[in-house]
C-alpha cells in the first residue's frame, strides 16, 4: 500500500516511485519546450515554401491541438500513467502488446534527437559571441551543458520544472515583443512579404508544390506535435482528473501562438530571403529590426533560453517514457531503476548516452535528423488516434473526468488519414540524397534518412524479447519493487508551488 513517509533516511526505504508534486502549470512550463521547437527548422521551411510555410506551421498545430484534446481524454481515464502520449497506446492494445512497445519505443525517439538538435542550434547563436569558437569547441561545449541538465534533474522533477520556468521567462517575454511589435509598429510589417499567398516558385495547383508541402509537412509536425510533452508529467500531477485538461488546454494555446503567429510575423518583418540567408539563426534579423544592432544580442540570448528549454522538457519526457514501458513489461528492467529522488535515472543515463552519441556523430545534420527520428515520432501517432477511437468504444463508460463530444470519434479517423499521408507521402522525399556513405568490406553503403529511422525503430524488437522471454521467466530482480510500484497518493494541502518543503513517496517495505 502506498504511503507518505517523512523525516526517515532514504536507506531504510523501499524502493521510491515517481512522486507527485507538480500543478498543470507546471506540466504547461514542460510544454513550452515543444513550443519552442519551431526555432529548429523555421528558416529551411520558408526557404523552400515562402509564404506557404504559414499554411504549413498552421495545419499542422491544428492537428495537434486536436490530438490534445484526444491525449486529455486519455490521460483522465489513466491517471497513473507517467512517461507520455505513446503509453496510451498500450492501455487499447494490451493484447498485443508489441503495438504498445512500439508506440513507446518510436515516441523515445522521437524526443531524444531534441537535445542534440537544440544543442546545435543553439551552438550557432553562441557564435554571435565566440565568433573564433572551434567545431570542437562547440561539441565540449554542448557536450557540458548536456551533463549539466542531467545533473539538475537527477534531484527531482521539482528542480527540473522550476529552471524550465526560469528559461521560459527569459525565452518567451522577448518573444511576445516581436509577435506584438507589428501592432505597434505598423511599418515593420511588410505584407508584400507575405503576399500573394502561394508556395515560392509554385503555386496552389502545382503538383510539385504539393509534394514539398507533404516534405516539409512531415518535419515541422515533429516539432508542432510536441505541444503533447504536457502529458508527460500526468503521472505526477497532484490531480490529475482536473489538471490534465487543463494543462493540454494551456499547452494547446501557447502551441498555436508559437506555430501559426510567428512564422507570419516573422515572414512579414524580414521576408523569406533574409530569414533564409542563416536558417540556424533566422530570428536574428527579425529582432535586429525591431530593436537594432543590440538585438542581435537579445534575441541570442532569449532562443539560447529557449532551446535549453526544449533540451529540460525532453530529459523529463524521454526517460520517463522509458520507465513506463519497463513498467508495462516492454523494456528490460535496468531501465526502470529509480533513485531515491524518485527520478527514473535508468533510463535517464540511457538518455545520456545517446545524446553523447548524437552530438558526435549527427551534429552538422540538424534536418536530417529530425527526418529520421521523426519515423519513431509519427509511428506514435498513427498508433495512438487508433487507440483512442478504440478506447471510445471498449471503455465507453469508463470514468473520467474530461470527454470529447462524439464528433471527435470521426475526426480522429480523419486525422490518422492525415498522418499516414504525410508518413507515405513526405517521409520517402527525405532519401533522394544519402546521409552518408560507409565502406563496409570494400562495399559502400548509402545511409538514408529514412532508413536509419526505420533501422533504430527496430532496435525495440531484441529488448522487447529478452525483457519478455528470458527476465520475466527468470524470477525476481532488484529493479522490480520500483517497477511494480504504483504512483502513491498526495495528502491533501501539500502544494509545489507555495515554497513548502517537499515530500518524498515511497512504498512500504
Amino acid at each position: 500500500m502506498a504511503t507518505v513517509v517523512e523525516g526517515r533516511p532514504p536507506s531504510s526505504l523501499a524502493k521510491p516511485t515517481l512522486v507527485r508534486s507538480v500543478t498543470w502549470k507546471s506540466s504547461f512550463v514542460v510544454s513550452l519546450g515543444a513550443a519552442l521547437l519551431i526555432v529548429t527548422s523555421l528558416g529551411a521551411i520558408a526557404g523552400d515554401l515562402g509564404p506557404a510555410s504559414v499554411f504549413v506551421w498552421t495545419l499542422v498545430v491544428a492537428v495537434g491541438i486536436l490530438q490534445c484534446f484526444m491525449i486529455a481524454e486519455m490521460a483522465s481515464m489513466f491517471p497513473n500513467k507517467s512517461g507520455g502520449t505513446a503509453t496510451y497506446s498500450h492501455e487499447a492494445f494490451k493484447k498485443w502488446p508489441i503495438v504498445g512497445a512500439i508506440a513507446n519505443w518510436g515516441y523515445w525517439l522521437g524526443w531524444v534527437p531534441v537535445i542534440p538538435v537544440n544543442l546545435i542550434v543553439a551552438s550557432g547563436y553562441l557564435k554571435t559571441f565566440f565568433p573564433h569558437m572551434t567545431d570542437s569547441g562547440e561539441l565540449e561545449l554542448a557536450i557540458g551543458i548536456s551533463l549539466a541538465l542531467y545533473a539538475s534533474n537527477y534531484y527531482g522533477i521539482k528542480p527540473g520544472v522550476w529552471s524550465s520556468a526560469v528559461m521560459a521567462i527569459c525565452s518567451i517575454c522577448p518573444l511576445i515583443v516581436i509577435i506584438a511589435s507589428p501592432v505597434f509598429l505598423p511599418h515593420l510589417f511588410h505584407s508584400i512579404n507575405v503576399f500573394p499567398f502561394v508556395p515560392t516558385g509554385g503555386s496552389w495547383h502545382s503538383g510539385k508544390s504539393w509534394m514539398l508541402i507533404w516534405k516539409d509537412l512531415f518535419v515541422a509536425l515533429w516539432s508542432a506535435y510536441g505541444i503533447e510533452c504536457a502529458s508527460t508529467t500526468i503521472a505526477e500531477l497532484k490531480d490529475p482528473h482536473k489538471d490534465a485538461p487543463k494543462a493540454m488546454l494551456a499547452a494547446s494555446i501557447g502551441g498555436f501562438i508559437a506555430y501559426s503567429v510567428v512564422p507570419f510575423v516573422m515572414l512579414g518583418i524580414v521576408g523569406v530571403s533574409v530569414l533564409t540567408q542563416d536558417a540556424s539563426v533566422a530570428f536574428l534579423p527579425a529582432a535586429q529590426a525591431i530593436f537594432g544592432h543590440v538585438g542581435g544580442v537579445v534575441v541570442s540570448i532569449m532562443l539560447i533560453a529557449a532551446l535549453l528549454l526544449g533540451v529540460q522538457s525532453t530529459i523529463i519526457g524521454s526517460s520517463r517514457c522509458m520507465f513506463e514501458m519497463t513498467h508495462d513489461g516492454q523494456m528490460i528492467k535496468q531501465f526502470g531503476g529509480v533513485n531515491k529522488y524518485g527520478v527514473p535515472v535508468g533510463s535517464m543515463f540511457v538518455d545520456l548516452g545517446v545524446t553523447i552519441a548524437m552530438l558526435v556523430v549527427f551534429r552538422a545534420n540538424v534536418v536530417n535528423l529530425i527526418a529520421a527520428s521523426n519515423v519513431g515520432y509519427l509511428t506514435v501517432f498513427v498508433v495512438l488516434i487508433p487507440a483512442y477511437i478504440v478506447l471510445r468504444m471498449t471503455k465507453a463508460n469508463e470514468p473520467r473526468s474530461f470527454k470529447l463530444p462524439g464528433i471527435f470519434v470521426p475526426i480522429a479517423v480523419l486525422i490518422t488519414l492525415f498522418n499516414l499521408a504525410a508518413f507515405i507521402i513526405g517521409g520517402p522525399q527525405w532519401d533522394a540524397n544519402p546521409v552518408a556513405t560507409p565502406s563496409v568490406f570494400g562495399h559502400v553503403i548509402n545511409l538514408t534518412v529514412m532508413n536509419i529511422g526505420w533501422s533504430i525503430m527496430l532496435a525495440v524488437v531484441p529488448f522487447y524479447l529478452w525483457r519478455v522471454l528470458v527476465q520475466d521467466k527468470a524470477g525476481p530482480s532488484k529493479y522490480d519493487a520500483s517497477i511494480a510500484a504504483g504512483l502513491p497518493e498526495m495528502l491533501e494541502g501539500q502544494d509545489d508551488l507555495g515554497g513548502r518543503r517537499e515530500v518524498i513517496h515511497h512504498e512500504e517495505a
